[in-house]
């Protein structure tokens, strides 16, 4: 990398030497660049199998004359190397350097490890399908008064879901399903593409899942499955769609290839591969990564300008310059306030003059600041990431903070949470019915605030308490699943039974009065408990019959209700 420019001008001479005055043997904190080596264009043709050897000398025999007996010895690239060979499709991108892009820049990879976090790296959980909810409903409703059906009903659930959770943990024995998920995303927020491989076994079912990296696989061209290059051994894979049970493989004859589930990011240029949303601020993860590298030049230079040095009145041989160069090279860098000795020549003479020009002004500290804040405001739209979420709080305040945390949620992370389920319950599928994955949520709403909320879904009868220690993780008890009356359907079967009629509205012969004097059957708190009338709204005026809404000692002035206090009255 060129990092300062040493310039030596002579008098009445055009010849100007520009060199590197830092040693070529320098370490870089950055990785250079990636060479563009497609595995897929570097085929050994002994490592193919018989099936790819024939399909390789028959397009080489296209090139030969018409009895057959003299044939081109050229090999045709486009036609040779691995993407003719098998069928598959070149990236629009160099996958590889999309990929080192990652460890380019630290807003770039705090991004996409926000991205890859928020959406499956929280975890996950077994929800209700349809069809278990209705059977809950039914289970329910067949006897009320009796819960043997529904909680036969819900230990049958408990058993699927344990049955799920241990087989999920048996698919990979090196890797969590939680992990595999999170680099396959890494993949599809990093260079656009994502794969999933799925093993089976003999009698069909799946017994592997894992993941591959994206950099290896390319598409077929007829999209009946994908194809895997090594690049150190040139062994060719071949796997198929998921649950694609009937394409033979066109490679090496696997009677039983793998499957692979393709998750890429979807755009209109392009409909074979996936390309990443950070593809559009590709010039800002550069930038950012060149302005770095020049403050760390700067820096490794002990905060020393470009200088030209300028020698008059003389000249010099190519040895003479070459040692001066040299002497820049060795003796600058690494000394820290060291004294500037430069050896010149003695056939330079007396009337030669040296002369140092510097080649930029202005502030060297920092260099590029705006620049930088310019292009990390960039990297993050383009992921769609608050600056929250990468440690990043520059004139961030609460409510600004929840709005964003609030938009993160349901617009970026929710809808990707949702087509990844879309996608694994394709997996849960093949062993249930009952339940389906579902990815754990970003929890914006403090424990105070979901208390309330859970406390609203009570009175109101739209959950039950088992529903709610369900959700909550806690385990569901007897009689937890019938849900609670809400106070003023309480005090309405009170009137109801104090009137003679029961709750289904049919006429009892005697209204049934318990200790207290409420009626027997009626719902609600306990004797001295007011919970339920303070959840009641207030009754209307005209529904007081022959009753003051008020007493004497709330109304009318101050000195009234003290006079009526005084007489014992209320």
């Amino acid at each position: 990398m060129r990092r300062i420019m040493a310039a030596m001008v002579e008098e009445n001479s055009t010849d100007v030497i520009v060199d590197d005055v830092f040693s070529s043997q320098s370490i870089s904190p950055v990785a250079d660049k990636v060479e563009e080596i497609d595995p897929f264009k570097l085929v050994r043709q002994g490592t193919l199998s018989k099936k790819m050897k024939s399909k390789a000398y028959r397009l080489r025999k296209k090139y030969e004359s018409l009895d057959g007996e003299v044939a081109s010895k050229y090999q045709d690239p486009n036609t040779i190397d691995g993407y003719g060979l098998f069928s598959v499709v070149e990236p629009p991108y160099n996958l590889e350097y999309l990929a080192s892009l990652y460890n380019e820049s630290a807003v770039h990879n705090a991004a996409i490890n926000s991205r890859v976090v928020s959406t499956v790296g929280l975890g996950y959980h077994w929800d209700h399908t349809l069809k278990t909810k209705r059977k809950l409903e039914r289970a329910a409703e067949k006897d009320p008064e009796n819960e043997e059906a529904l909680t036969r009903a819900r230990k049958e659930i408990q058993k699927e879901e344990e049955m799920l959770e241990e087989l999920f943990n048996s698919f990979n024995q090196e890797e969590t399903f939680s992990e595999i998920l999170m680099k396959v995303w890494q993949d599809v927020r990093t260079v656009g593409n994502g794969y999933i491989e799925i093993g089976r076994r003999r009698n069909g079912s799946i017994g592997y899942i894992g993941h591959i990296p994206a950099t290896y696989i390319r598409v077929r061209r007829h999209r009946d499955g994908f194809v895997q290059i090594m690049p150190n051994s040139g062994d060719s894979i071949f796997f198929r769609n998921f649950q694609d049970k009937q394409t033979a493989d066109p490679i090496s004859n696997d009677p039983n290839p793998n499957e692979i589930m393709h998750l890429k990011s979807y755009s209109p240029t392009d409909t074979y591969y996936g390309i990443p949303e950070s593809l559009s601020a590709i010039s800002a993860i550069i930038g950012d990564k060149f302005a770095k590298e020049y403050n760390i030049d700067y820096f490794e230079n002990k905060a020393v300008p470009r200088y030209a040095m300028i020698l008059k009145n003389a000249k010099l041989s190519e040895t003479a310059k070459r040692q001066i160069v040299q002497y820049f090279r060795r003796e600058i860098k690494g000394s820290n306030h060291g004294t500037l000795f430069i050896p010149l020549p003695k056939s330079i003479g007396n009337e030669a003059d040296l002369e140092f020009v510097k080649l930029e002004d202005g502030i060297q500290d920092a260099s590029f600041d705006k620049y930088r804040k310019s292009n990390r405001d960039e990297i993050l739209i383009s992921h769609r990431v608050p600056p929250p979420k990468v440690g990043i709080y520059d004139n961030a305040n609460l409510a600004v903070s929840r709005d964003a945390d609030k938009t993160y949620k349901t617009q970026v992370v929710g809808p990707d949470q949702e087509r990844l389920e879309k996608r694994i319950n394709r997996v849960v599928e093949e062993f249930s019915e009952l339940l389906k994955f579902k990815f754990n949520s970003i929890d914006i709403i403090d424990e105070d605030l979901r208390s309330r909320i859970y406390d609203r879904y009570l009175r109101g009868q739209v959950m039950s308490p088992g529903e709610i220690r369900a959700e909550l993780g806690y385990p569901v008890g007897d009689g937890d699943e019938k849900r609670l009356p809400y106070p003023t359907v309480i005090k309405e079967r009170e009137v109801w039974l104090k009137a003679g009629y029961g709750p289904d509205g049919e006429k009892l012969k005697e209204p049934e009065t318990m200790g207290n004097d409420k009626p027997a059957g009626a719902e609600g708190a306990p004797p001295g408990n007011t919970n339920g009338e303070a959840g009641s709204p207030p009754k209307a005026q005209q529904d007081a019959v022959n009753k003051p809404s008020t007493s004497e000692r709330n109304t009318g002035t101050q000195r009234e209700r003290g006079q009526a206090q005084d007489m014992g009255d209320g």
